[in-house]
């Protein structure tokens, strides 16, 4: 998002500096205590508007989300949000990934309100290239598996080959002989099952799927993704939704161009998180637990 103009109005400045600390870009300075735009603002992070104790100063954009949610309200932000560290971690801990979904399709006002949470994240030099695509019909879900079972069925007949393994491995590319030892047999166990079965091994009958990805440009494309990710999984709770990050979607969409190709995705757009979504069949009685952190002071 960029910035199409930064005002600043002379008279309610009183030159108190605050923007040109706080500036990324050291675009302020003070000139006979008053503040003026000197540098180039490269950033558009608005940090200099929403620091000004007079309010002096303005950042016009040439889009702007107006964050105006459609499943609930919300008031403007405040400097600190209102949650105490107890019911944030509480929340945290009680989002596990879920499995079991019910047959109750997502409200798409709902699924477009998580993305709006989702860019609240912030994003390496404020570029916010990050994109979302968004599937909520069960058809459609299913003809995007489709396409990732058969990307892996054509993997686990290429890993059969022993001497192919070998040989990659030989030549420093030891990944198809890892994928064997480690996913081929769960792979063709879930693909008999969603041939023979019709078991969604896949999505878990989920009822909705957000693509979570990045367009070209951006400094940290994958750190942006994932970042806007995490916000959706902790917004999804919220709405008492269940979620799950699908990795076999992800690296299937990395490695088969073809499967983009029938989502219609950009070819320059790179996917970094698959997120199943639908209301639990069943309820967790106790938070997730974690192994004990090691951390290393320097």
């Amino acid at each position: 998002m960029q910035a199409s103009s930064i005002i600043i109005d002379k008279n309610r400045c009183n030159g108190c500096g605050i923007c040109a600390q706080v500036c990324p870009a050291r675009a302020f300075t003070i000139v006979a205590e008053k503040a003026e735009l000197s540098g180039s603002c490269t950033l558009a992070c608005d940090h200099c508007a929403a620091a000004c104790p007079q309010t002096a100063i303005t950042v016009e954009f040439s889009e702007k989300e107006p964050f105006e949610f459609a499943s609930f309200s919300a008031k403007p932000a405040e400097n600190r949000a209102p949650v105490s560290p107890a019911a944030l971690v509480n929340m945290m801990r009680a989002r596990r990934s879920c499995r079991v979904y019910r047959e109750k399709p997502i409200e798409r006002e709902i699924l477009e309100d998580l993305v709006k949470i989702g860019i609240t994240a912030p994003s390496g030099t404020n570029s916010q290239k990050w994109t979302f695509s968004i599937i909520d019909s069960r058809s459609k879900m299913l003809a995007f598996g489709e396409s990732i079972a058969t990307y892996y069925k054509k993997l686990n007949r290429l890993a059969e080959f022993g001497w192919l393994r070998k040989l990659l491995k030989l030549c420093g590319q030891p990944q198809l002989d890892i994928y064997y030892r480690e996913y081929y047999d769960s792979i063709k166990e879930a693909m008999i099952q969603w041939d023979e079965e019709k078991d969604d091994r896949l999505f878990h009958g989920a009822q909705a799927v957000i693509l979570v990805g990045a367009e070209p440009g951006a400094g940290c494309p994958q750190e942006d993704a994932l970042l806007a990710t995490q916000n959706i999984l902790l917004g999804a709770e919220t709405f008492a939704l269940g979620s799950c990050l699908i990795g076999f979607a992800v690296e299937a969409l990395r490695r088969d161009k073809k499967i983009k190709e029938r989502l219609k995705i950009p070819v320059d757009e790179t996917i970094y998180a698959v997120i199943a979504l639908g209301y639990p069949a069943i309820s967790f009685q106790r938070p997730a637990s974690r192994r004990k952190v090691a951390i290393r002071w320097m």
